[in-house]
């Protein structure tokens, strides 16, 4: 070993804080590799026995599933291979160059003697696999929670912060399959805002934005905590009442429509009022979702046609 490549070894965590010198002598049966770039160091496949100290360059961790990913990046003074060599299982990622690297290649037996010799060598050792797994189990927290963060974007309205119609085809199914095991009764609810376009075409979409967004907070804000709101689609939002009769769930669109009305919506300097018009149809457990959906829909087309602001039932 060159005085290069021995001060390049000499500065590797796995002696950092101890006397090289002491174990200097220990590694004469080591091998120097050199990479190049894209070359392979270690793979899944491929039974691991060396712990692989970096001298320079740069090598790449990835995690290999359905698509490849780069896990993270390793350099010079770090090392790679020591929890396959310590649990002798293969690796768990696959190692490349990413650019012209060189290694110390250290084999197992020699490590143990390392570890045998020298408390700082064991030492480091485990501060090195310690650290590899509180990392990995960090990028495993970020992983769900980015996942978790996607889910929820998925299926929530990014505008009024309620629930979207994707969420609602998985929802509603679920709930009413649990009313109809206890045998209590449903509605629905579809809830249209009263001439909405006017709104976009007078005050301009940013308004009809917070005409849609305060409505939003009105009716989560007093439905029960089980009801289940989305919106539908455009100025359009659903609710499902579970456990409620036709008349509880009269009683509770009545409650939203005068909600509604008395709310005065400001934006800015402005300041207005909308109305809703609301359709109910009431669930059964032989029915379909979609049908009970198009009976709302047809109980709201007459509270339109009958002047607006009304809660009409499907007959």
């Amino acid at each position: 070993m060159n005085a290069q490549d021995r001060a390049l070894t000499e500065q590797n965590s796995l002696f950092d804080g101890m006397d090289f010198s002491s174990v200097e002598y220990m590694l004469e049966r080591c091998m120097l590799r050199d990479l190049a770039a894209g070359e392979m160091l270690l793979q899944p496949e491929v039974a691991n026995h060396y712990l692989y100290l970096i001298l320079d360059g740069e090598l790449s961790v990835q995690l290999v599933g359905q698509k490849t990913l780069q896990h993270t990046a390793l350099v010079a003074g770090e090392c790679t291979g020591e929890i396959s060599m310590v649990d002798g299982h293969n690796p768990s990622a696959l190692v490349v160059a990413t650019k012209p690297t060189r290694v110390l290649a250290v084999p197992h037996d020699t490590v143990w003697s390392l570890v045998d010799h020298s408390h700082e060598v064991a030492r480091n050792l485990l501060a090195i696999i310690a650290g590899r797994m509180r990392r990995d189990n960090s990028a495993l927290i970020n992983s769900h929670n980015k996942r978790a963060q996607f889910e929820h974007q998925a299926t929530v309205d990014a505008l009024t912060g309620v629930h979207n119609r994707r969420w609602m085809n998985e929802a509603f199914p679920r709930v009413l399959q649990r009313c109809a095991m206890d045998k209590v009764p449903s509605a629905v609810m579809v809830i249209d805002i009263d001439l909405f376009k006017r709104v976009n075409d007078t005050h301009g979409h940013l308004v009809g934005d917070v005409a849609l967004k305060t409505m939003a907070g009105i009716m989560s804000a007093n439905l029960r905590p089980h009801d289940l709101l989305v919106r539908y689609g455009g100025e359009e939002f659903a609710i499902l009442l579970p456990g409620a009769g036709i008349e509880a769930a009269k009683q509770i669109a009545e409650r939203l429509r005068s909600l509604v009305a008395e709310h005065e919506i400001r934006s800015g300097k402005l300041m207005f009022k909308i109305t809703i018009s609301i359709g109910i149809a009431p669930v059964t457990p032989e029915g379909k979702l979609d049908d009970f959906f198009v009976q709302a829909d047809r109980a709201l087309y007459r509270a339109k046609e009958g002047g607006r602001n009304r809660v009409e039932v499907a007959g």
